[in-house]
């Protein structure tokens, strides 16, 4: 039976399932993808929610697209250089709205980003400008065109 959980909460599950996904392949560890999930929302694998199962699966199939899209946006940065908690958030809101809702406003993806970026970067006002400004500048391609 699958848990009730809102959208905010969903998009922080995913954030810190991706962060730990980054962390796991930094360190040459092998994903568990149904466990780390398992262990983040704190529930059996089969009552995670399906937005997060289907936002994460296609965030890691898509990632290496994903960070080499953004990273045309980065003016002097490497996305590898970027804090985890940031390349999370990025490849989340890229992947949420070229590849999981096409209906979604791009304001809308925008402004959660920042969210997170503010809840959880640790850069204080320049991590989430940071995400607003590149987020600004990746959502505005067709969204058949880019992934």
């Amino acid at each position: 039976m699958e848990v009730e959980i809102s959208r905010n909460k969903l998009q922080e599950l995913a954030v810190q399932a991706m962060y730990s996904f980054l962390l796991l392949q930094e360190s040459n560890v092998a994903i568990n993808f149904e466990e780390t999930l398992s262990s983040i929302c704190n529930l059996p694998y089969e009552e995670c929610d399906v937005y997060l199962k289907e936002v994460l699966l296609k965030a890691l199939k898509n990632e290496s697209k994903i960070i080499a899209y953004v990273q045309k946006f980065l003016r002097n940065w490497e996305f590898r250089r970027l804090n985890s908690t940031i390349q999370s958030i990025l490849i989340l809101a890229v992947c949420e709205y070229y590849l999981i809702d096409e209906k979604i406003d791009k304001a809308v993806i925008i402004n959660n980003a920042v969210k997170l970026a503010k809840r959880y970067g640790d850069g204080g006002e320049k991590d989430y400008k940071f995400v607003n400004a590149v987020l600004e500048n990746c959502l505005n391609e067709t969204r058949t065109s880019v992934l």
